[in-house]
């Protein structure tokens, strides 16, 4: 018979953990911050960015002078290229509101599987800027909208114009100059099933696409 051994339960020997102060911990001013780490949606979409060197690209810029208009920008990674396709709309103040019933946005926006032809552009046009409403192909790989702070957005626009610095102490207040309400993808509406982009190297990690999507957001904003 071979030779067995038995192993026996032995309680945890752990000794306890010191028990750190409340108010180390339950700081008000801190409330609801959560800050980024390595394992970070974003952050890891980062590394991935510098690692491979990603290359980034306007493609269109078609706005007017208020900043109304289509734009177009591309990430281009080694094996293939999406393009954020921004739509930015005139909104009267009463319209603007974060809340799901929502039915106007200061920007919509789709993340596009390639280059967009002008047919993609002309369709999505018609589409994007209702959102749900709308409708999609699987070319379109992440739908979403944003909305600028009523506080800042304008204030930074004015100081830059006049050659000025935005006030810091604004900007640490307020925090964004434009912030998303929606950011949809994996299928919703009519747009990519996750299956088309789920053996993709840079698809691999989670939320990978739609982060993409926001980063190229931060950039036109």
């Amino acid at each position: 018979m071979p030779e067995t051994k038995s192993f026996q339960y032995q309680e945890d020997q752990t000794l306890p953990l010191k028990h750190r102060s409340p108010e180390s911990l339950m700081r008000l001013e801190r409330m609801g911050a959560s800050f980024p780490t390595r394992l970070s949606f974003m952050r890891t979409l980062i590394r991935r960015m510098a690692r491979e060197c990603w290359k980034f690209e306007r493609l269109r810029f078609e706005v007017d002078d208020q900043g109304f208009g289509t734009s177009v920008y591309a990430a281009h990674t080694p094996q293939r290229t999406y393009s954020l396709i921004a739509f930015s709309h005139a909104l009267e103040p009463d319209q603007r509101t974060d809340r799901v019933i929502a039915e106007a946005w200061d920007a919509t926006f789709n993340l596009f599987d390639g280059i967009p032809e002008q047919e993609d552009l002309d369709r999505l046009r018609e589409n994007t800027p209702r959102q749900e409403a709308g409708r999609y192909l699987p070319s379109e790989l992440v739908l979403s909208r944003a909305n600028k702070s009523l506080r800042l957005f304008d204030h930074v626009a004015k100081r830059l114009a006049e050659g000025l610095q935005p006030d810091v102490s604004l900007l640490h207040s307020v925090g964004y100059l434009m912030r998303t309400t929606a950011v949809y993808g994996s299928g919703k509406f009519g747009s990519a099933d996750r299956a088309k982009i789920s053996s993709r190297p840079e698809a691999l990690g989670a939320f990978q696409i739609e982060m993409l999507n926001v980063f190229l957001i931060r950039w036109f904003s």
